[in-house]
């Protein structure tokens, strides 16, 4: 039986010690295609800054968070043939929400933004 990803049963990845979501993460959240998480990024690549809106895995980084991915309940399994991994900051899911649209998203995105982007903060804090 498989359970519904919500914000709500999301293990926080982090990168850099900042917490990240994938892009096919993200789309199931939002309820919209990997597809057009990746058009939307396409078409305006220039409003998308590497390091503040999103990081690209590649390599040996993406060897290490693809074993924390499969071993996470996050339900995100990373082929072992995927290449390059992009990896959303809060500020990047913002924008994607702002993107799409739709009433899901920017809920989404506020439940994103209350638990699993501070989340790491908040632990910090303790």
């Amino acid at each position: 039986m498989t359970t519904q990803v919500t914000v709500k049963n999301l293990s926080p990845v982090t990168y850099n010690q900042i917490p990240v979501i994938t892009t096919e993460l993200l789309a199931r959240l939002y309820g919209t295609e990997a597809i057009r998480i990746q058009q939307n990024h396409h078409e305006n690549k220039s409003r998308f800054i590497e390091g503040k809106h999103f990081f690209k895995a590649v390599g040996d980084e993406l060897k290490n968070l693809r074993l924390v991915l499969n071993e996470s309940q996050n339900e995100v399994k990373i082929s072992p043939k995927t290449r390059t991994l992009i990896l959303w900051t809060e500020r990047g899911a913002a924008r994607h929400a702002k993107m799409l649209e739709t009433d899901q998203a920017w809920e989404v995105f506020e439940k994103l933004e209350d638990s699993y982007f501070n989340q790491y903060e908040k632990e910090r804090a303790m």
